[in-house]
């Protein structure tokens, strides 16, 4: 008779609390995001991202020569082939934002001059060429999806306002540049999340930069990974006004409705992101036209915090801080960005920290093999067909 196996007491779900590797690349815990020895405090408010950009991909700051000379590089690189071209146009009468940059992306391997070479050299200039060409895709999607023509890369404009002028998001407000600037710097990397797991499991295996940031890419468009600046704009608009919060707060925690935008598995008091797009919400709903989300933001925010005390643990845990995905849904919607961009936004920024990563992997690499606790039936033998 065939037995079932109990796992191990005490395995992980999902890895949770399971070290995998070691990085000098960033740190994440409660409160606390650093890249390379730096807060994000320091780099959100006073640098500008192809600073940290060359810091992920370095490991220290560039001084004005290093700065100037990787600027060159990023804006040599902007504009994309007229084989990619052809794919971004053809995915993007049907396919979302993340598969068309999935797709280009790793066609763009084919093209590559260093394909299949995972040297160091190799992979720091196909960093550079990926970091430069992402936002003129994504650009020229969000230009294609209104139906205009994509509106060739600036070389006078620095990373940010070069994607904003692109994306037609100069357009919407004056201060674009400047936001998604910070957006893109507190974007750029996060220790161990999936993607970025992802993407080293695949570099793991000897695959190239382009196989592992597809990968990557793969992972971020999960809901549970990327996806929470879609859901709470679609949140918000089932509230409708600050009014509606209190009833629907209540009606959602009795039918265990999951609320978007909060948690994170390693924060639990602060996540030192949000703050930021907090702030530019708030200053950015000043001159929005449009229903108050903020305003039902902030009272959502209340009513859960006043709701918790009643909720078991579980339930209490998911909801305990807001994650960068809030703010970031309405930053961004007050920037004229729709909400299903969001994720892609965010990959814009996570790019150059992907590629640190993989760099990092293959620089002392083993494969990424775990075990896995059975928990499959055991003792079955092999009965003839015909006696099945």
């Amino acid at each position: 008779m065939a037995t079932q196996q109990k796992p191990a007491a005490g395995s992980p779900r999902g890895l949770e609390g399971v070290i995998a590797t070691t990085t000098a690349i960033c740190k994440v815990e409660d409160n606390t995001l650093i890249y390379r020895g730096y807060p994000i405090e320091e780099l959100a408010t006073k640098a500008e991202y192809e600073e940290v950009a060359y810091l992920l991909l370095n490991g220290e700051l560039p001084n004005k020569t290093q700065l100037r000379d990787f600027k060159a590089e990023l804006t040599k690189h902007r504009a994309l082939s007229p084989f990619l071209r052809q794919i971004l146009q053809e995915m993007s009468e049907n396919g979302t934002a993340m598969d068309v940059l999935r797709t280009v992306v790793s066609a763009s391997a084919a093209e590559d001059p260093a394909e299949g070479d995972n040297s160091r050299d190799a992979e720091y200039q196909k960093s550079v060429r990926l970091t430069a060409k992402l936002p003129t895709m994504l650009a020229a999607y969000i230009r294609r999806r209104k139906g205009e023509q994509p509106v060739p890369p600036d070389p006078s404009l620095g990373h940010a306002a070069n994607f904003a002028r692109m994306a037609g998001l100069d357009e919407v407000h004056p201060r674009a540049a400047e936001i998604l600037n910070t957006c893109f710097i507190v974007q750029a990397g996060h220790g161990l999340n999936a993607s970025t797991f992802t993407a080293r499991v695949v570099a793991g295996t000897n695959a190239d930069m382009h196989a592992a940031v597809t990968a990557a890419f793969g992972a971020l468009k999960g809901p549970l990974h990327g996806g929470a600046t879609d859901g709470t704009m679609k949140m918000l608009e089932e509230i409708g006004s600050p009014e509606h919060v209190e009833q629907f707060v209540d009606t959602a925690i009795e039918r265990k409705y999951k609320f978007s935008g909060f948690g994170h598995r390693v924060y639990k008091t602060e996540d030192p992101r949000a703050k930021f797009l907090r702030r530019f919400a708030s200053e950015l709903q000043k001159d929005w036209k449009g229903p108050r989300y903020l305003d039902i933001q902030e009272k959502l925010v209340a009513a859960i915090a006043e709701r918790r005390p009643r909720m078991s643990h579980a339930a209490a845990e998911k909801v305990n801080i807001v994650n960068v995905d809030f703010f970031a849904a309405t930053t961004y919607t007050f920037l004229g960005i729709p909400a299903d961009l969001g994720t892609s936004i965010f990959a814009v920024g996570r790019i150059a920290g992907w590629c640190a990563h993989i760099m990092e992997q293959h620089g002392d690499n083993r494969l990424i093999r775990p075990e896995s606790d059975y928990t499959g039936p055991m003792g079955k033998r092999y009965i003839p067909i015909a006696e099945r």
